[in-house]
């Protein structure tokens, strides 16, 4: 599948109220079991999102698309065969990418960390983190952001949790300078594409290379 063809949507938290309107009944159960406003906000727009995009990619009313879990905890739509979709959230925004095969989507914003070399030691594959330790010291907080985000789009993509995932996740540290590169999950062959995001944010959009 090509990356270009995966549609991708934002939304800030502020869209909530407009949202609400297209969850259904469970949906809104969920999100007023969560006590914390920020919570409750990033539940809302994350399901109304996704509900307004795949609407549209399937034609099926907003409130009329069931979702179920695979094996691994990745949802998926029930009874809508060929659309895959991922949500990710950071901040004040939510993104769902959906697209004809296999996608992930991450996105993260960028803030201090600490214990940053320790991380890149524990998660990165030694390539990603020979590449991160080469960047100048003023790139380095943006640069870690771009690698993790590239790794949680792959592993989101093949439906791996960080457990399963990050021993066979391999990312082509190029994604720090380049626009596209390829990655794999164990045998998955895929392709990440860095998406324009809103600033002080990093979005990274994975698609399996086999998918239809």
């Amino acid at each position: 599948m090509d990356l270009r063809d995966v549609i991708v949507q934002t939304a800030h938290l502020d869209e909530e109220a407009h949202l609400s309107g297209l969850l259904d009944e469970g949906d809104s159960l969920r999100a007023r079991t969560s006590a914390e406003s920020v919570v409750r906000a990033r539940s809302v727009v994350s399901r109304g999102l996704r509900r307004r995009l795949l609407s549209g990619c399937t034609g099926i009313p907003a409130d009329h698309l069931k979702f179920r879990e695979l094996a691994g905890g990745k949802p998926c739509l029930a009874r809508v065969e060929g659309w895959d979709f991922n949500i990710s959230h950071a901040g004040d925004y939510v993104v769902v990418a959906a697209g004809r095969g296999q996608v992930g989507v991450d996105l993260e914003k960028i803030r201090p960390v600490r214990a940053m070399e320790a991380i890149v030691t524990k998660y990165f594959s030694r390539d990603e983190a020979r590449a991160w330790r080469f960047l100048p010291e003023g790139a380095k907080q943006e640069g870690f952001f771009v690698l993790w985000s590239a790794r949680e789009a792959t592993m989101k993509c093949a439906g791996l949790g960080l457990a399963r995932g990050v021993a066979v996740t391999r990312v082509d540290p190029a994604i720090l300078s380049a626009g596209e590169v390829a990655a794999t999950a164990g045998l998955l062959p895929l392709r990440l594409l860095r998406r324009t995001c809103p600033a002080g944010y990093v979005l990274i959009l994975a698609a399996a290379s086999g998918g239809s």
